[in-house]
Parts: structure tokens; sequence; C-alpha cells
């Protein structure tokens, strides 16, 4: 049994432990392998070889809707329900229309934004891969301009799988580790707290881990009803193994300071996003869509070699996808979807879209080679680099609010007018809590705001933690860096998506602006031609080798569609 099995069979059990005593001793049995009932004995020692206890603690600590500043201004006690929601929980935008809020009379979590299963069998909504499911995500107070969140919510399945090259988290890579991500959100607008109330924000979620006495559902349901401080501290003989960290993980709360406990929560809730994971087989190669099954079948490799880099896979796997004769295609006769309507299958149409996908075009050999060149940043068999590109999203919005060549002629400052005038170009934070932050921003009727993704976070001093990996992609990747250590190659480049299973988080592009596969497959055709033409500003390298027309459309959406599973991590 791979983690993620693990992983899904003990949630399932969780959410029943509360019924008795008895399914303690049966999710110990089935869980892990435990010999006998019995709990473990006071300072006992976690399993090493199982999942992390981290992971399920932070699985409840991602829900837990008592973080916020809307929480810490309105509550009556940590453990008592709010007499009134806050109102940006009541419901959910979609495309559609909005929908009931699954946290409504409650305060926001990340689960608010990064949803799972809350609207399965919902029309037009349906699995989420833990993304929501609008253009930019509701702020629970507006703040400088802000109603909402700069972005659109990143799905976060798949976005700590093993890949060569350092860690960027976010679009722009404002966080270089999960500890940072969590930290960063748990105390800032996205939970209502304003860039001057960083202590507080604090000292109120370390009030919350202290004060909790584990009766809610939400405990019950993940943590056998034990509060936090029980499990952080991992003495208490009702701990079960699975919920058992391990010495060099526990700390006391009552003893801790504030930032050691909100450290811990990170600490957990990081383990439980590196845990998130498409399903794979005990080698570690996924193994669940049509494509997947399709590789098998045809004796494709399924990943890279040891030693090989995602990048040769990807060229090698095109050399066997072309040679291929008389290929055998995955039919709904081979599986069936339990949450989508389209079949599952892999067929002639799906293969010509695999072909499209990874053949790169050769320059001067005329247009419309049927190629994609999309493996170049989207590289199997994650379907992403987890590096930065700029394929043109940025200047897209801009010039569509500014007219066609507004966004080439728009003034972006050097480094040193850049750091000279921070609060009049970069994000708002703690150290600069007046920041305007306007390369930041959607594009707007005020044509001073844009946004320019990685520029922003790329020799911030504000965001120590994430330079070093930020410099080796920028000046390792063939930029020249003598000027402004290559600061303007980060103009608009913001991080690459994972595609598998992609129907599950549109709308698309850091900005949700496009609704629909084929809608994003024109918008790369229009893109890659304007860069040809010297008219996208800081054009992709890879742009040169893509030409496709729109007769290519239909297979890259149906190849795009053929690597969707029915992910629910249940």
């Amino acid at each position: 049994m791979n983690l993620q099995e693990v992983k899904r069979m003990r949630r399932k059990v969780g959410k029943t432990m509360l019924a008795a005593g008895a399914m303690t001793v049966l999710s110990c049995a089935v869980i892990i392998g435990c010999s006998s009932g019995m709990a473990p004995s006071l300072g006992g020692e976690a399993d090493e070889s199982a999942t992390p206890a981290a992971d399920p603690i932070g699985e409840r600590l991602f829900l837990d809707t008592r973080f916020s500043q809307y929480f810490a201004t309105h509550m009556t006690g940590v453990n008592a329900p709010l007499a009134v929601g806050d109102p940006v929980v009541a419901t959910v935008p979609t495309p559609t229309g909005p929908l009931p809020g699954p946290f409504a009379g409650q305060a926001i979590n990340c689960r608010s934004c990064h949803f799972v299963t809350e609207f399965q069998g919902v029309a037009n909504a349906g699995n989420r891969t833990y993304a929501d499911f609008t253009t930019r995500s509701a702020l629970p107070m507006s703040q400088n301009g802000f109603d909402t969140t700069p972005r659109n919510a990143m799905q976060m399945v798949g976005s700590f799988a093993p890949h060569s090259g350092p860690q960027f988290l976010h679009f722009d890579g404002e966080f270089a580790t999960g500890i940072d991500l969590v930290v960063g959100t748990l105390t800032g607008r996205n939970f209502g707290w304003q860039s001057t109330e960083y202590n507080t924000a604090i000292a109120h979620i370390a009030a919350v881990i202290r004060g909790d006495n584990g009766s809610d559902q939400l405990a019950a349901d993940r943590s056998n009803g034990l509060s936090y401080g029980i499990l952080f501290k991992g003495t208490d003989p009702r701990i079960t193994p699975d919920l058992l960290l391990p010495a060099s993980q526990r700390i006391d709360v009552t003893t801790a300071t504030d930032a050691q406990i909100v450290n811990e929560v990170a600490l957990c809730m990081a383990q439980y996003f590196e845990d998130l994971s498409f399903k794979k087989d005990n080698s570690g190669r996924y193994d669940t869509s049509p494509y997947d099954l399709f590789l098998n079948r045809n004796h494709l490799p399924l990943a890279p070699l040891v030693g090989e880099t995602n990048l040769a896979y990807s060229q090698r796997l095109y050399s066997q996808v072309v040679a291929l004769n008389n290929p055998s295609y995955i039919t709904p006769a081979d599986g069936t979807y339990a949450y989508h309507s389209f079949d599952f299958k892999f067929g002639a149409l799906e293969l010509q879209g695999l072909k499209i996908f990874l053949k790169a075009a050769v320059s001067g050999s005329g247009t419309d080679q049927h190629a994609g060149n999309c493996a170049a940043c989207h590289t199997p068999p994650s379907f992403s680099d987890f590096a930065f590109h700029n394929t043109g999203v940025a200047q897209d919005e801009y010039d569509g609010v500014h007219g066609a060549g507004a966004f080439a002629a728009l003034h972006v400052p050097g480094l040193a007018e850049r750091t000279s005038a921070y609060d009049s170009y970069l994000p708002r934070n703690p150290t600069h809590p007046n920041a305007m932050e306007a390369m930041r921003r959607p594009a707007s009727a005020n044509a001073n705001y844009a946004d320019l993704g990685l520029w922003n976070i790329y020799q911030n001093a504000d965001y120590p933690n994430p330079q070093a990996n930020l410099t080796s992609f920028v000046c390792g990747a063939g930029q020249d860096c003598t000027v402004d250590m290559g600061l303007a190659s980060t103009i608009a480049q913001f991080k690459t998506p994972l595609l598998r299973d992609l129907v599950d988080s549109a709308p698309y592009f850091h900005n949700g602006s496009r609704a629909q596969l084929g809608d994003v497959v024109n918008f790369y055709i229009n893109s890659s031609a304007l860069a040809k033409a010297g008219s996208l500003r800081n054009a992709p390298a890879q742009f040169a080798n893509m030409s496709l027309s729109n007769d290519d459309v239909q297979a890259l959406v149906a190849f795009l569609m053929s690597i969707t599973e029915d992910y629910d991590d249940a």
C-alpha cells in the first residue's frame, strides 16, 4: 500500500473514530499494522515508517477556522462557536453563481480557497485539486484597495513532487518552504490581518493552540478529540500511533513561545502539503489516468531513469511515441470516472495531442508544424518544470484594459529605482506596511497597476529566504545577470502549474482569465505568434519552438483531459 492509499485509508477510518473506542483499535490494526489495540505507553515512540503524524494533525490545522483576524475579533472563547460567521465564507463564488459556503457561520480557513470534495456532485462545481472556482479569491476584508487576492488560488496537489532544481512556492516564488508559506498566509491578508498586525496574529494563533480543548467535531474527526496541546506534547497514552509525533517534533505549548508554537503549526501543515499527491504505484510512478494506463499498456516509459532529467525523459518519451506502431488504446472498458461525465479513454485523438504536446518545432521550418513544445515547461511525468516563465498572461490582461502595445510601453524600474521607491512598486508586508504594490495588482483603469509576478520578489530584501534559489534559477538559465542581477528577465514571469487533473482547477492562469481548456490552447497560439513578431515583452525562449494552429486545438484538449483522475484525497 503506497503513501496516498495509507492516507486515504486513515482518513476514512478517522472520520468514524468517534463512534466507539473499538474503532481506535481498528484504525491501529488497519492503518499501521499494530499487533494489538493497546495505546502506546507514556512517551511511546512514533512509527517513522508510517505516514508522518504531522500529516493528519496538519490536515486538522488546514481545516481549522479559528486563526483569522475575524475570529480573533468576534470570538467569545477559543472553543466557543461564533455568534455570527464571517460573511466572506457564507458563499463560494463560481463561474455560474455563488454556492453555499461549506464553512458558513465560521471564519476563513485554508480550505476556504483550496477545496477538494466539498462540492462533489454539484453541477459545474465538483471536485477540486485544492483550488477554488474563481479568478481571484475573496479576502475577509478590503486592504490597500484589494477586495480579492492578487492571483488565483493555485492548485496544491503535487506542488512538492520530486523534481530537479530548487523548490518555489506561490506564483511569484514568495516562499522557499512550506513552513514559510504557512506562516506568511496565516499572518497575512488572506486571513484578514493587516501588515502591522503580524505580532498580533502570531499571538492569536498561539492562543488558539494553547486554549484548544479538542471539543469540536473537527478534533473528533481528525485527532480522536485530543487537543493540540496534547498532540504537540506527544506523551499522552491516548495518542494513537498514527498521531504520535516524533520526539524531535514535540513541544510543550504551556512553556513554548508564541513563535515556537506557530512554527509547530507550520511544520505540521507543511507536512500535510508535501503529502498531497496524485496516485502513484509503489515505485512512485503515476498510474491512474488514461494517459498513464496508455503508457503502461504500450510499454512506454512511465518515469525518468535514474539520473535522467525530466526534460531528457520527455524527449525520450517523444521518440518512442513517434515510433509506436499499432498502439493499444484505453477505452471506457478499461475504467470509468466516478466524478467526471466524460469518457475514460486514450484513443487516436489523445495520441495525436500527446505528440503535439511533446514535439518541439524546428526554427525556420515554416508554420503549422503541429508542435506545441508544451513539455519544455510542462515537463512529464508531473507536467511542470516547477520554474517560472512569461507566457504573456500579464500583457494580455494589461493590454485588454489599456490597448495593444500598452504593456510594452509600461515603465518598469530597474533595481536601484525599485529599491529606493519600494512603497511605490513592491508588495506590502510587515517591513513596508505602507507599500502600494503597484506591480502586484490586476490591471485596472490606473495605468500604473500591473502584475509582474516574479519581478516583485526577486532581489527584494524583504523576502530573503527564497533569494538563493531564485538567483540560481534566474542566473542559471542563461540570463545576463551583469545588469541588476537579471531583474528585467523576471518581468511577468509566473510559476509553471502542474497539468494533472487540470479539469478540476479551472479557471486557468494566475488571473483565472481562461475558463476552458480550448481557451488556454488558443491563448498559446496567439501569444506565441506575438512573441515571434517581437510584440511580447520578455518573451520566453520556448515560444520559438512552438508552431500551432487551430487544427491542433481539439487534439491538445483531448490529451489534456486524458491526464485526469478521480482525485478526492478521501
